[in-house]
């Protein structure tokens, strides 16, 4: 059998190009990268989707997290008034205990002075 009588060689270059044209528009042979229009759009579409959909999440994230921040921020603010407030409360309790220990001696003292 010699080469020339085989079909391809036959055909030539032109006749290959157009098997594998033929091959690759009738979906047998795809190379990578090549996929047709609708499933381009498709997956564009999907990705799409997709993106806008991370976004939404990552937007509802933020707003948790501000709220969350709000939230510790008030909680913070609460706190530190409640200890102020016990401050406070000890601080005039102290001064009122401080006061009632001078009277005291002040009328002992003078107890002891008028009985002397």
């Amino acid at each position: 059998m010699e080469w020339a009588q085989l079909p391809v060689v036959q055909l030539g270059a032109l006749g290959v190009l157009f098997a594998v044209l033929w091959l690759v528009f009738s979906g047998r042979l795809v190379p990578n990268g090549l996929v047709p229009r609708s499933t381009l759009e498709d997956v564009r579409s999907d990705r799409d989707a997709r993106v806008a959909e991370a976004n939404d999440d990552a937007e509802q994230w933020r707003q948790l997290y501000v709220s969350e921040c709000q939230a510790h921020e008030m909680t913070r603010k609460g706190h530190a008034e409640e200890v102020r407030a016990a401050l406070l409360a000890s601080t005039e309790g102290a001064q009122v205990a401080a006061a009632l220990l001078t009277e005291i001696r002040a009328r002992q003292i003078g107890a002891v002075s008028d009985a002397g």
